[in-house]
């Protein structure tokens, strides 16, 4: 057992001891994996230390996978029997092949890249679904189709387009610019071993430094192209962060491109969210609350305020699982505490997380 800062706490790190707040409620028991969630409502009270096991820190410890069954009629039930999302599933599954095929044939052959098509695809999901909040209730329900480098980048290219549109970027050229940077800033990867891409488990050191070449592996492969510099390097500084902790030059924000930093963001969002061989998805509250409560100083904050709260809006009315078993809707976000909504439950009563801070959301089913 050691005593460990909270502001140090990770998520996934194991409790020695029951937590109690100052009015009797526990926070968590001992034993249990700690969630960003309840890191955040410690600090609520002032809570400094805790007392953790000796174990490895490891976000993949914890996963809180929920029931198959949805709670009635919600959100995601109607979104998933619409034709509406059989449409965008049409439509994302064909972009995802389409730019599978034009990295495969470039990687191998050195060419151009023929994206002119793939651009017009996503332009037409757009069109179908014309606002951010629309796509992105698409984009959520999405999570359960098999997940490759591929479909991760159609991911962040649609979630940065809209990201970019709650930014106030209107200008069409701009925002294919921005979305050509998600379809791209993983393409490094498609020289890194396919074994290490699909390794069931975390990688070790030396897998993992061959993983951290693929900015740097992208970037020389989009090089000599006709193409924005941008997306050339969105390639490059995806994985760099404004204090300086990031890779492969630990650039500070002054030296990371706009769109690259709104890159940075999505891809972890992405990334996060979606479930892996080795682990469930991470419920999307529990990566704002990671998000808000450690994060600040390595993303642009701006871009993280605006999209951080267009992200927990879009969640309003899909059913969610709390930590006590509970089922619910989620009803209202407010913007001073988007990872800790306003929740109805089964019987009609209302939940507010906020003060309820011995509970949190387990899953969003």
């Amino acid at each position: 057992m050691k005593i460990i800062n909270v502001d140090e706490m990770k998520p996934g790190m194991i409790l020695a001891e029951k937590i109690i707040s100052p009015k009797g409620q526990v926070l968590a028991d001992e034993g249990t994996a700690i969630t960003a969630q309840q890191l955040l409502h410690m600090s609520y009270y002032g809570i400094k230390e805790l007392k953790i096991q000796d174990e490895e820190d490891a976000i993949e410890k914890y996963q809180f996978d929920a029931p198959d069954e949805f709670i009635g009629e919600t959100q995601s039930w109607r979104i998933l029997n619409s034709e509406e999302f059989k449409e965008f599933k049409r439509a994302y599954e064909k972009c995802s092949d389409r730019l599978e095929r034009i990295i495969s044939d470039f990687a191998e052959k050195q060419g151009a890249l023929d994206d002119t098509e793939l651009i017009q695809e996503i332009h037409s999901v757009f069109e179908k679904h014309s606002t951010g909040l629309g796509i992105m209730a698409m984009m959520l329900n999405i999570q359960e189709i098999d997940r490759s480098t591929f479909r991760h980048s159609v991911n962040v290219a649609i979630i940065s387009r809209v990201c970019g549109g709650w930014l106030g970027i209107t200008d069409e050229k701009e925002l294919d610019v921005l979305t050509m940077c998600g379809l791209y800033h993983d393409i490094g990867k498609s020289l890194v071993p396919h074994s290490i891409l699909t390794k069931p488990g975390p990688l070790n050191a030396e897998e993992y430094g061959r993983m951290a070449e693929h900015p740097l592996l992208g970037y020389n492969l989009l090089s000599d192209l006709p193409i924005d510099r941008r997306i050339k390097l969105a390639a490059l500084q995806h994985h760099e962060r404004n204090d300086g902790s990031g890779y492969p030059y630990g650039l500070t924000k002054d030296f990371i491109n706009p769109f690259s930093k709104i890159i940075a963001i999505t891809d972890v969002y992405d990334a996060m969210t979606a479930d892996r061989v080795y682990r469930a998805g991470i419920c999307p509250f529990e990566v704002i609350a990671q998000f808000q409560r450690v994060e600040p100083s390595k993303y642009d904050q701006n871009v993280l305020h605006v999209f951080l709260q267009n992200i927990a809006q879009s969640y309003i009315g899909t059913g969610v699982l709390l930590s006590d078993n509970s089922r619910g809707i989620i009803t209202m976000v407010k913007k001073n505490a988007l990872a800790s909504p306003l929740i109805q439950l089964d019987d009609g009563s209302f939940v507010d997380l906020q003060e309820r801070t011995d509970l949190y959301i387990r899953a969003c089913i």
